[in-house]
């Protein structure tokens, strides 16, 4: 897994909770979702998570994501308000430098802390020095930090074990691998089997056993599942926190939490799922046709399932061919453009209205423009009491702005003009 992976497994998640609501979170749920203090938009958090990918494997600049996240806010009709110029903007660079750097930071640590944390490597660096790796203009006193959770000093240096919980317990996000705090320059370096007997964090014969049980639980069959959607949850309490901020963007299974983004992957592999949506809010019912009476169900909610999926085309295919792309203007949809959904009936950018040519059942035609000069398209039959789904793809726009930065970066070629 690279660091553009993991951020791309990441599920897409809007509220406006603040850094300090968000870090009261679990952290297996924290580290499984995309999200950025007071941003609820989908549409702006899609667009982050695409180009935070590309960041992190090398494809986009700095100033291009600082460009083109500008782009995408504006357009979403973003205002900061009494927020404009400090650091709660997401117009201003300090932001969305801070978006971009935690989120490319926290996945390569990640990824460092699996491969740290393999058999092989353990046996070779079993433990890691805590050390300043950026300079900053008032650095926070982590030896303090350290010794106030437990850690110990070898020769005045701040080394643990890589599986140690100091990590998790230095960390403001809850992580056992850096950054553990916004901005906080330091990082760690690994240190040598013959180094950490010498100092006397471990002796030849503790690697050798731990190695043995390293080897076990990464060959146990859960080990796999656990890096996967599912988080343990047992605290009520916390659970009715996250349902009254997130609502359906999070759902609760016996003692198993799973983000809905996540929902829907399981939902798909398992060919098996319900999800609501929620009624029409006023976003959306404002752009109805002037002569479309949605009395009959604008209360009663939105809820798909796996029948769309299942219905047949015209032509003797499942709409499972929209994931393969189906004809020439379609782009294949992936399994992470399923939150869009929610955005599209919630505020979609254009609605029309239409009709199924055979049967004459209403149908709304929703519409969102994404970043990356895609737009999203949903079909929505609404002749029957409850709106119905059916069908959802999304095909080629203008190749203009974040799309042709990204396609240029990977190509090696020169991206067009967005003016």
């Amino acid at each position: 897994m690279t660091a553009s992976e993991k951020i791309l497994q990441k599920a897409l998640v809007g509220s406006n909770l603040d850094s300090r609501q968000w870090n009261s979170i679990q952290a297996g749920l924290r580290d499984r979702a995309f999200f950025s203090s007071q941003v609820a938009s989908m549409r702006v958090l899609h667009a982050a998570r695409e180009m935070v990918a590309e960041r992190a494997g090398g494809n986009l600049s700095a100033s291009d994501f600082r460009r083109e996240m500008r782009r995408v806010l504006a357009a979403d009709g973003y205002d900061a308000g009494d927020r404009r110029g400090t650091i709660k903007d997401l117009m201003t660079t300090a932001r969305l430098d801070l978006i971009q750097k935690t989120n490319v930071e926290q996945a390569r640590g990640y990824i460092h802390h699996l491969e740290a944390t393999a058999p092989g490597a353990f046996a070779a660096f079993p433990a890691q020095e805590l050390v300043r790796v950026r300079q900053r203009r008032q650095p926070r006193d982590w030896a303090q930090r350290w010794k106030d959770h437990g850690g110990k000093f070898y020769e005045g240096r701040m080394i643990a074990l890589v599986d140690d919980p100091i990590w998790t317990a230095i960390s403001d996000f809850g992580n056992p691998f850096p950054p553990y705090a916004f901005g906080s320059g330091m990082g760690v370096r690994a240190v040598k089997k013959s180094e950490a007997v010498r100092l006397g964090v471990i002796s030849a014969d503790e690697v050798k056993a731990k190695v043995e049980k390293l080897r076990e639980r990464r060959n146990a069959p859960d080990f796999n599942a656990n890096l996967q959607a599912t988080v343990p949850f047992k605290n009520d309490a916390d659970w009715q926190f996250m349902k009254k901020h997130f609502g359906d963007q999070i759902q609760r299974k016996g003692d198993v939490v799973m983000w809905r983004e996540e929902v829907f992957e399981d939902a798909f592999d398992k060919g098996n799922f319900t999800i609501k949506l929620g009624v029409a809010e006023p976003t959306l019912l404002s752009k109805l046709p002037a002569d479309f009476d949605a009395s009959g169900w604008k209360n009663g909610g939105f809820t798909i399932d796996q029948t769309w999926l299942n219905n047949t085309r015209d032509d003797g295919s499942d709409h499972r061919s929209h994931f393969k792309g189906y004809g020439n203007d379609e782009t294949p949809l992936e399994k992470r453009d399923m939150p869009i959904l929610p955005a599209l009936w919630r505020n979609p950018d254009r609605v029309t209205l239409g009709s199924d040519g055979r049967n004459g059942i209403p149908r709304l035609v929703l519409e969102l423009d994404a970043f990356d000069g895609h737009t999203f398209r949903a079909v929505v039959d609404v002749g029957t009491d409850k709106p119905f789904l059916k069908t959802f793809f999304k095909y080629k726009n203008v190749p203009v702005g974040s799309a042709a930065l990204v396609r240029a970066a990977r190509s090696g070629i020169a991206a067009p003009s967005s003016q």
